[in-house]
C-alpha cells in the first residue's frame, strides 16, 4: 500500500481525503446494486425502468433507489482501504465519500462505516461524477487542495483537481499533467478469470444426464452422439446464464454465508452489470440454436430456462418448492437429450431420474441446513427453512434415494431389458451398489461431511466414482 504524500509545510489533516464509493470503498456499484434488489422485489414492473432513463442518469439512479432497501452491511468493502482510511481519520483528518451513488443510499453507507465527517452524492438533478464532482470539490476546497482515491476513467478531472491522486486499481491512471495516480486498498482485475469462475463450468456435469437416453437405448452411433453433444452444449449456455442471473440476485444474501461469500459476484470481482448483460446473452445464443436445430430441443431448454429463472427469482424460497424444482431440472436434462437424439424416454427411466434426482436435491438441502446448525445459525437467509427441518428433510431424502432403488429393480422386469440387454441378470449387481452409495452420502450429509453440492461432491470423491464405474462396467457385461 502506498504512503500519502504531502507538500512540504502542509500538515495532512489539513488535508481532506476524499473517496469514491462504487468500486473503491467498495467492489461493487450501488446503482447495479439497486437495480437487482428492484428486479428482485418488483420483477413484474421491470418495464417502467426503460421510461425511468428518461429522466437522466441523475433522475434514474433516485427512482430506482427509492423503490428498495439496500443492506450497507451486506456490501463487499475494501478492507485494505477502510484500514487505511481508519488511519488517517484518526490521524486527525477529514474523510469525506464523494460518490455517483444516490444520496440516501450513500449516507446508508457511510453511517454503516462511520468513518466519514462529510457526504457528497447524486441528487435528482445533477449526477456526482467527473467533472460535476471535480467542479463541487474544487469549490469546497480549492484546486489542489484535497487528496482523491477514485477508480476509473470518470474520475481523471477530479484526481487532475487533487493535490495527491490514488487509485484502486491494478494499473495506474496518467493524468493530463503528466502524474500517474498511486495505488491503495487491494489490487483490483481478473475479471475475465471471474467471469469464467461465475459460468461454474464445473456444474456441466449436470448436463451429461443429456446423453443418458442415448446410452440407455444404446444409441451409440456418431450421429446420435453429435446430437446429445449439441444439446450439452445448449443446456450449458442456458445453465451458465442461469447461474449468473441467480448468483446476483443473491449476491447481497451471498456476502453473509460462509462459503457462497467467495463467490465472483458476491465478493466484487465480477462486476454486477457485467453479470446481468452476459447472462440474457447467453440465454439467448443457447435458445437461437435450439430453434435452428430442433423445434423439441427449444422446447426442452426453453421450459428450462423459465423454470430456472423462476427459481432464481421465486421459487427457491418456498419451502419444499425449491426441491421439487430441482430435481425436475434434472429431468429436464434428461427429456432435453430425448428430444435432441430421437429416442424417447422410457417411463423407467424418468422415474429413476426423478427419485434419484429428488433424493440428491434433499441432500443438498439437509447439508446447507445441518452446516448450519453446527455453525450455531438457525436461519438460512432468502430460503425458507430453519435449521430445525434438516432431520424431516433428511427422512424424505433417504427414502427417496430407496425408492428409486426400488424403481431400478422393478426395471428388471420389464420389456425394456429383454430387448436391450443380453445378459440382463448381471444388472442385479447393480442394486448393492447403489443402496452402498446412496446410504454412504446421506450418512456423510449427516455427519457433516457434504459440504457443497452433492454431484460436485460424487464428482471429487473417489469411492462414489469406483460405485459409478462398477456400475457402468456391469451395464456393459449385461449388453454383450
Amino acid at each position: 500500500m502506498a504512503g500519502i504524500e504531502h507538500g512540504a509545510g502542509t500538515p495532512a489533516r489539513n488535508v481532506p481525503l476524499v473517496v469514491d464509493l462504487d468500486g473503491t470503498l467498495i467492489f461493487s456499484d450501488l446503482l447495479w446494486e439497486s437495480i437487482v434488489l428492484f428486479l428482485k422485489r418488483h420483477l413484474l414492473q421491470a418495464w417502467i425502468l426503460p421510461f425511468w432513463l428518461l429522466r437522466g442518469k441523475a433522475g434514474f439512479k433516485h427512482a430506482v433507489s427509492g423503490g428498495v432497501e439496500l443492506d450497507p452491511a451486506a456490501l463487499p468493502y475494501d478492507a485494505a482501504l477502510l484500514e487505511f482510511i481508519r488511519r488517517e481519520r484518526d490521524g486527525g483528518r477529514e474523510i469525506v465519500l464523494a460518490t455517483g451513488a444516490e444520496t440516501r443510499l450513500a449516507r446508508l453507507v457511510a453511517n454503516h462505516v462511520g468513518l466519514f465527517d462529510r457526504v457528497l452524492a447524486t441528487d435528482p438533478g445533477v449526477n456526482f461524477t467527473a467533472h460535476n464532482k471535480a467542479r463541487a470539490l474544487a469549490a469546497q476546497y480549492g484546486e489542489g487542495g484535497y487528496d482523491y482515491i477514485g477508480n476509473s476513467t470518470a474520475d481523471l478531472p477530479v484526481w487532475l483537481g487533487s493535490r495527491n491522486a490514488y487509485s484502486v486499481t491494478h494499473q495506474p491512471f496518467k493524468l493530463a499533467d503528466g502524474r500517474v495516480t498511486s495505488q491503495l486498498g487491494t489490487r483490483r482485475g481478473g475479471i475475465a478469470r471471474a467471469l469464467l469462475k461465475a459460468l461454474r463450468p464445473r456444474q456441466w456435469m449436470k448436463n451429461l444426464l443429456v446423453f443418458l437416453p442415448m446410452v440407455a437405448g444404446h444409441a451409440l452411433d456418431a450421429g446420435t452422439f453429435g446430437a446429445a453433444l449439441f444439446a450439452f452444449l445448449a443446456f450449458s449456455m442456458c445453465a451458465s446464464s442461469a447461474y449468473l442471473l441467480n448468483d446476483a440476485l443473491d449476491a447481497q444474501d451471498d456476502r453473509l454465508h460462509p462459503t457462497k461469500r467467495h463467490r465472483p459476484i458476491a465478493n466484487g470481482t465480477l462486476p454486477l452489470g457485467l453479470a446481468m448483460v452476459a447472462s440474457p446473452l447467453l440465454a439467448g445464443a443457447a435458445l437461437a440454436l435450439c430453434a435452428w436445430y430442433s423445434p423439441l430441443l427449444l422446447l426442452a431448454v426453453g421450459v428450462y430456462f423459465v423454470t430456472t429463472v423462476a427459481y432464481s427469482v421465486y421459487l427457491k424460497r418456498l419451502m419444499m418448492v425449491d426441491i421439487v424444482v430441482l430435481a425436475l431440472l434434472y429431468t429436464l436434462r434428461v427429456l432435453g437429450g430425448s428430444a435432441a437424439t430421437g429416442i424417447a424416454p422410457s417411463f423407467w427411466m424418468l422415474a429413476f431420474s426423478f427419485f434419484l434426482f429428488l433424493s440428491l436435491a434433499l441432500l443438498k438441502r439437509h447439508s446447507e441446513l445441518a452446516n448450519l446448525a453446527r455453525a450455531g445459525k438457525e436461519k438460512t437467509r432468502g430460503r425458507g427453512y430453519t435449521t430445525a427441518d434438516h432431520l424431516p428433510i433428511g427422512i424424505m431424502g433417504v427414502n427417496a434415494a430407496f425408492v428409486a432403488i426400488m424403481v431400478f429393480m422393478l426395471y428388471f422386469n420389464s420389456d425394456n431389458v429383454l430387448v436391450l440387454y443380453a445378459r440382463p441378470h448381471w444388472l442385479f449387481g447393480t442394486l448393492p451398489l447403489l443402496a452402498f452409495w446412496l446410504g454412504r452420502l446421506w450418512i456423510l450429509s449427516f455427519r457433516g461431511e457434504v459440504n457443497e453440492d452433492p454431484v460436485l461432491y460424487v464428482s471429487k470423491d473417489k469411492t462414489s466414482l469406483a460405485v459409478l464405474a462398477l456400475c457402468a462396467a456391469l451395464a456393459l457385461i449385461a449388453s454383450y
